[in-house]
Formats: C-alpha cells, structure tokens, sequence
C-alpha cells in the first residue's frame, strides 16, 4: 500500500519549479548510479581483477533482473566464463553448459534435443567439474514467455557466443544504437518450449535490451573509466542514460502519476531510487525528504 509520505512527495515533486527538481533528480540518479558502479568494482575484485570475467558475471546477473538475478550469478560462478569461452564455438555446448549448470532441464522436456543437451552436460559437467545447481533456486513465475527463466539462460548462451560479445565491444559502445546491435541476439530456437508448449525466439527485445544498458553497459562503462581515469568514458556512460526512453513500471508510475516527468533512464532511475528510500522510511538520507523536513 502506498504511504501518504508518498503522495505529499509526488506532489511536492511534480510542482517544483524544473531546476529544483532537476537538482533533486540528478542527486537520486547519482546516489542509484555510483551504488551500481561500486557493484561493479565489488564484482571485479571478486574475480581477480578479470574484466571479461566481470562482464559475464554482471551479463547474468541483468539478464535475471529483476526475479532471477541471485540464481543467475550463482549460475555465472558455477559455470564460469573461462567454460563458456573454451565451448564458445558451439552454441550447443554453451546451451548445455548453462542450461544444464541451471538445473532448468530436470524434468522439463522430454524431446530429442534436451536429451541430447543433458548428455551434453553430463560430459562436460564431467570435464569442468561442474554441479548443477537446484530447479527450485529459480523463480519462474511471470506474466509473459520471455521472463521464463529457461529462456533467458538460453538467450545469455546465444549472446556469449556472438563474436562481439566482448570487453571492448562494451567499452567502444558510443550510443544506444552501439548497445542495440551488441544484443542482437539473432539466433532462433526450434526446440525451446515453455509451459505453454510455445516456441520460443532467443531475440533479445528491446524493451530488455534498453534494461541491460542500463544495468550492465552503463556501470560497466563507468567503472571502467574509474579504474583506467578515463574521464571520456564515464561521460559516455552517463550520456548513454540520457539516450534510453524512460522505464515503465510500477516505480516510475508510482511517480509519473502524481504528474512527475519522466523522459529518460536518468529520470526513471532517479524515479526508482525515490521509491526504494521512501519505502525504506530512509527521508534523512533523500534529497527530497530533507528538503520537505527544511521546509517544516
């Protein structure tokens, strides 16, 4: 249930003159980027220092947002990218290799493809020393095909496979048009079913690939910048916010409903951010709660 907090902030929000609210928006935006980015330098400590490794592991964690990100880095630390790039000629084997690392496959599908892909596995699992991990770890409720986590593990195979699927493909990415065609997944699938009995297409849609700039090229690029003192890049990440069509969703509507103007991923985000402090009752750490306490 929404807070009264809340109204009297949207409110507040919506009928503050532009360059308040901007200093408003711009310091949440802020606050939710740079805690993105420090995710990123987290991940890349954790993994020696590797940035491939860093990319494949934030790939899967966005590619699970917003139910599955947990089960899916587990699914990155379990089957790593040193597997996936020594099997990267063969889509199949990468498909078998997270697929089956997923523990997805159990009990799912009884065609002669996912046979073939579990003894697949079971080689390569095997070969890697890999444990599956428990179908129960993933949350497979969702509202449309796409969000079926069994869909998403076999879109990530097929976009780790693309030749530029890589670091510098990230970092040289100038637009959203640049990041469009990095996910670009064109690879179809005539074997994928889901509950439904439906084929499934492994081409990214737009809508998720304006989410994976947001969540992983934007941070990547930032933080990259941080650690190389490359000023040009990490203004490029954020101008790349600037190029993204706002978000539609509960937490953006929440706002844009009290009359809030969102354009952009910067003003989405900075939008998301008000929400997850004002449900968190965290006002004293809010730009817009101290203001609204200075006003008292």
């Amino acid at each position: 249930m929404e807070k009264p907090m809340s109204r009297m902030c949207g409110a507040e929000l919506a009928t503050m003159e532009p360059l308040h609210r901007t200093r408003v928006m711009e310091s949440l935006l802020v606050g939710r980027f740079l805690r993105k980015c420090g995710r990123v330098r987290e991940v890349w400590e954790s993994a020696e220092r590797d940035w491939n490794q860093t990319l494949y592991t934030m790939t899967a964690y966005a590619m699970g947002a917003p139910r599955n990100s947990a089960p899916f880095e587990e699914l990155s630390r379990r089957a790593t990218y040193l597997m996936c790039l020594r099997e990267r000629a063969s889509l199949r084997r990468v498909e078998a290799l997270l697929l089956g690392t997923s523990g997805l496959m159990h009990g799912e599908f009884y065609n002669d493809r996912v046979v073939g892909l579990q003894e697949e596995f079971d080689y390569l699992a095997n070969k890697y020393g890999v444990r599956a991990m428990n179908a129960s770890s993933w949350n497979r409720r969702s509202s449309y095909p796409a969000g079926n986590p069994i869909v998403r593990v076999a879109q990530m195979a097929a976009l780790i496979t693309k030749d530029d699927y890589s670091v510098d493909a990230l970092l040289e990415a100038k637009s959203l048009a640049d990041v469009e065609r990095m996910f670009d997944i064109t690879t179809t699938s005539q074997w994928l079913s889901v509950e439904d009995g439906t084929k499934q297409s492994l081409r990214l849609g737009k809508e998720k690939i304006h989410t994976l700039a947001i969540n992983l090229v934007a941070p990547m690029q930032f933080a990259y910048g941080e650690v190389m003192r490359n000023e040009e890049l990490k203004e490029r990440a954020l101008a790349l916010l600037e190029e993204i069509p706002t978000e539609h969703n509960r937490l953006v509507a929440r706002w844009t409903g009290e009359g809030v103007p969102s354009v952009n991923a910067c003003d989405s985000q900075a939008l998301i951010e008000l929400s997850h402090l004002c449900d968190e009752g965290r006002c004293a750490e809010c730009p817009l709660g101290r203001l609204l306490a200075r006003k008292k």
